[in-house]
């Protein structure tokens, strides 16, 4: 029979495997590189065309959004107009009524009233004044005199059948004053509108002043706001919004003023009035729409391809749209596509290289194992050839492989074993007998200096050595059969032994000090060990028991305890104080005194009092935690130590204060006696503490204070000299060029790549320490030196990121944005860096609310125009308003830090962000998360849908310079 070597089967199934896998891989390569090719090239296609029309659609909605918010803002400012007018009408009835009650009769004064009303016109000569009575009966009408001093109206009934004068009357019973909604005749068309209103009743002649507004003049002017806004949106440079009604009228056209209020009939360009018929056609049986075609570019006689987005606004039947022009998309995707035939013609030609290359290495590396595999085996079977008479073990240094060198170990490990076992036998017999002869010694040390006793499973003394029976007093006989309770002193708690019992039924060792006492009734302390001794089962076979008298410890420690301790609260008193507060830093002291506590004495006597201290004692130890220490001073005072490391001055100033509080409130029953307190307290955080807390309590009584905290009175001087120090420091910083800019990374959440850097302002000193601008920037402002330093951030911003391929942004007050010189110098520069503006974001400081609305509204639109994109900083606290985001156009949000940083604990915070996100979104303004500091924050923005990230956890700033 033939047989063929192992190591050549192998050799020739890896060789054939190997280069048939290859070509099946090259194959299978091929096939996926022209079909992701073509993939990807309809996928870049869809992409590009899908993001246009979300683009488009998001300016629509953006342009919709704006309207309805302008609509709800405009009702209630109505409603305010409404009420403002009823209560004018109001108190100039009552002024004169208070002016002639004792003067006139009723008739005269109502006839002035009257008289005073009925001229007077507002809301563009729609609004006036009326007055009824609450019998229906009409005393003043300010449109129509005739239905003046008679009942026409109580019975005029408007189109939908209902009565106007019953509904007023209902609602000033029921609340003497509120809003109204009916219908009545137009003053200047003279048809019947509805109409919104506000009514008061004026008590002492019991009739209803009215006050209303015409929903349609309302609306009119919602409208001409809506359009007036929406001629001046405009994005990507040229693009605009338009709005057509669906009765085919142009109302507003950036681009084409001159066809605004004109129908599609009147239009004379055939294609433009066939284009316009199309976009109304569109959105007659659905609410939007994305209609394709060609036309001429904004002042350029060049036709383009076109996707226009349109949708209806059914409150107003408007049609809303925006488009884009397609050249740009043809270009980029004929670019694309050229760059993607490249790449996978490169791919392809290298993957052939480095498959060619893996075949003759795999042919290599496969002759060579045959070869070290042939090498092995002849190695193991010449060793197991001469094992039975041989002690020769294998050389792993001639074997290659690791599983035939395992092999091998074993084998030789197999030799060794066979030596080694008889050595061993005869070194453990030598061990056992070494290791009972030590047993006996390590005994008869234990013995001589330990008290020693063994009982057995249920607690019975089996066991007592010498020392056991000197200290108890015992006979050895005395305590063999008795259980220890018999040394057992009455004052140790039944809880000790229970957990003692409980620990070493559970086979542990018991380990603490119990009080016990002699045969003659003596107190001694020993330091115990219970073991519990096991036997081969591991059931518990006995216990044994080491002690230590440690009495004259014990008792040394109560001697101590009694100097520094007082006798009645058991508090640590006076000296022990001192003693903590000796060569230690950062500590906070508090020192109460209870006021007029001698008058208690004299009147309760000494006894009373000293329980009212001791009551006070537990109550004060009740407010405080075990980071703050409670001490009985001399008399009638008691102090609070804490470390500044556990607690601020300020939280520890708030515990003090509720302490006086909740003693001013208590009421103390001592032998029958109520007895009232007050307490007064100096606090100090500063060097020779017990001294200042002293002299700070020892002022309260001086200024007539509960609480002086001596770090707060100190002399103002000091604050000043450091203001002028800084004041110096800065000067001398501009003056050196030694501000310079640090740059932070700003992450995308959908990609985690650096998308833009925000700009930031750092101080050198002259060490070259790095100072931050929360030390100087308020300074700055002082010292009108502020505006040195916005343009100086300005000039080594522009300096550096001009030829920089990325995004950066510089943020602004409102003290920027109204110093013309620092506007000056930004366009400037805008000028000077042809397509900087591109990447700059101009970031606008919120935390001082804007009050020059125009100015800053102005300056974005003129930055905008320029290219620049804008962002809210610090948006979420201080003066943050939705109103700006709507009335501002803006491209950034950011989310500010104090509520980023703690949106994983603060619910609130948790729900303003999404708040923040859900409005940016409709309105299609992106957010940036601050102060992302750790994975979990970051992970907790991006899911919340946020658009970027900044903080520590993803780059911290770094100078640019």
């Amino acid at each position: 029979m033939t047989r063929y070597k192992l190591s050549k089967i192998i050799f020739y199934i890896v060789v054939a495997i190997s280069f048939i896998s290859v070509a099946i891989i090259e194959i299978f390569d091929t096939t996926y590189e022209y079909n992701h090719f073509k993939k990807s090239t309809e996928e870049l296609k869809k992409s590009f065309f899908e993001k246009e029309q979300e683009n488009l659609k998001s300016e629509v909605n953006r342009a919709i959004s704006l309207i309805e918010y302008n609509y709800q803002k405009q009702e209630e400012l109505v409603k305010t107009d409404l009420k403002q007018r009823t209560y004018e009408a109001y108190n100039i009835t009552l002024n004169i009524y208070n002016k002639y009650k004792n003067k006139k009769s009723k008739e005269e004064i109502l006839e002035l009233i009257k008289n005073s009303l009925r001229n007077v016109r507002f809301f563009d000569g729609y609004g006036y004044y009326s007055i009824y009575d609450f019998s229906g009966k009409t005393l003043l009408h300010g449109f129509n005199s005739e239905y003046e001093n008679n009942y026409k109206l109580k019975s005029y009934v408007d189109i939908n059948g209902k009565n106007s004068i019953g509904r007023i009357i209902d609602v000033a019973k029921e609340k003497k004053e509120g809003f109204v909604n009916w219908r009545f005749l137009s003053p200047k068309e003279n048809t019947e509108e509805n109409k919104k209103g506000y009514i008061k009743v004026f008590e002492p002649y019991n009739f209803i002043i009215v006050t209303a507004d015409y929903i349609s003049r309302i609306e009119k002017l919602l409208k001409e706001e809506a359009l007036d806004r929406i001629r001046k949106i405009s994005y990507d440079k040229k693009g605009y919004v338009f709005v057509l009604n669906k009765q085919g009228t142009i109302l507003a056209h950036k681009y084409r003023k001159e066809i605004e209020n004109k129908n599609i009939n009147e239009v004379t360009n055939i294609k433009e009035k066939e284009i316009l018929n199309i976009l109304v056609n569109s959105v007659k049986s659905n609410t939007e729409a994305f209609i394709s075609y060609s036309w001429f570019r904004p002042n350029t006689d060049i036709l383009s391809d076109k996707l226009t987005y349109v949708k209806t606004f059914e409150k107003w039947n408007w049609i809303i749209g925006t488009g884009v022009y397609l050249d740009n998309m043809y270009e980029f995707l004929e670019k694309q596509e050229e760059a993607l035939k490249l790449k996978m013609i490169y791919r392809l030609f290298y993957s052939l290289v480095f498959f060619l290359i893996i075949s003759i290495l795999i042919f290599y590396i496969t002759k060579k194992i045959s070869k070290n595999m042939d090498k092995t085996f002849s190695l193991f079977i010449d060793f197991f050839k001469k094992a039975n008479t041989d002690n020769k073990k294998i050389d792993l240094k001639d074997i290659k492989f690791y599983e035939f060198s395992e092999l091998a170990i074993c084998a030789n490990k197999m030799i060794e074993t066979r030596v080694k076992n008889e050595e061993e036998i005869e070194n453990k017999n030598k061990e056992v007998l070494i290791n009972l002869s030590l047993l006996n010694e390590y005994k008869k040390a234990v013995d001589a200096s330990a008290i020693v006793s063994k009982t057995d499973k249920e607690g019975v003394i089996t066991f007592a050595n010498d020392e056991f029976c000197k200290i108890s007093g015992f006979k050895r006989d005395e305590l063999l059969g008795a259980k220890h309770n018999l040394v057992k002193h009455p004052d140790t708690k039944k809880e000790v032994y229970k957990d003692l019992w409980s620990t070493i039924l559970d086979k542990r060792v018991w380990k603490g000090v119990l009080k016990n006492r002699t045969k003659e009734g003596k107190t001694y302390y020993v330091k115990s060990s219970i073991v519990p001794i096991l036997d081969v089962s591991g059931s518990i076979k006995e216990f044994i028991a080491i002690r230590y008298d440690v009495s004259d410890l014990i008792n040394q420690e109560k001697r101590i305890r009694l100097k520094i301790t007082d006798h009645l609260t058991k508090l640590p008193n006076r000296q022990k104080l001192l003693e903590d507060l000796e060569n230690k830093d950062d500590l906070i002291l508090a020192i109460f005194n209870i006021q007029r506590f001698k008058e208690i004495n004299e009147y309760y006597g000494f006894e009373v009092g000293d329980k009212l201290l001791i009551e006070l004692a537990n109550v004060l130890q009740k407010k405080i935690d075990d980071n703050t220490v409670l001490y009985k001073l001399q008399g009638d005072e008691f102090a609070l130590l804490t470390s500044k490391d556990k607690i601020s001055l300020e939280e520890f100033k708030t515990l003090c204060a509720e302490i006086l509080t909740s003693i001013k409130n208590l009421c103390f029953l001592i032998d029958s006696n109520k007895l009232e307190i007050n307490l007064v307290v100096g606090i100090s955080s500063e060097k020779n503490y017990f001294i200042n807390a002293e002299m700070a309590k020892n002022h309260t009584k001086i200024e007539n204070k509960e609480l002086i905290v001596l770090d707060e009175n100190k002399d103002i001087k000091e604050s000043l000299i450091l203001n002028i120090n800084w004041t110096q420091k800065l000067k001398k910083a501009l003056s050196e060029d030694r501000l310079v800019i640090f740059a932070q990374p700003i992450i995308s959440n959908i990609d985690n790549k650096i998308n833009k850097y925000e700009c930031l302002v750092r101080m050198i000193d002259e060490d070259g320490t790095i100072i931050s601008p929360f030390k100087f920037l308020n300074i700055a402002k002082k010292a009108k030196l502020y505006h040195a330093l916005t343009q100086t951030v300005i000039l080594k911003a522009f300096k550096y990121f001009h030829n920089k391929e990325v995004d950066f942004s510089i943020n602004l007050t409102l003290e920027d944005i109204l110093h013309k010189p620092t506007v000056a110098l930004l366009e400037n520069k805008l000028k000077e860096y042809p397509g900087i503006s591109q990447k700059l974001i101009l970031e606008i400081v919120e935390n001082e609310g804007i009050e020059n609305y125009q100015d800053v509204s102005n300056f974005i639109e003129t930055m905008k125009d320029l290219g620049c994109k804008i962002a809210i900083d610090d948006f979420g606290t201080g003066y943050s308003n939705f109103d700006y985001l709507m009335k501002l156009n803006v491209d950034f949000v950011k989310i500010d830090g104090s509520m980023i940083k703690y949106i994983n604990q603060d619910l609130n915070a948790k729900i303003v962000t999404e708040l923040i996100v859900s409005f940016t979104k409709k309105l299609n303004i992106k957010t940036i998360a601050e102060f992302v500091h750790s994975k979990e924050i970051h992970e907790i923005v991006t899911d919340m849908g946020i658009d970027y990230s900044q903080g520590f956890y993803l780059g911290e700033p770094k100078a640019i310079e």
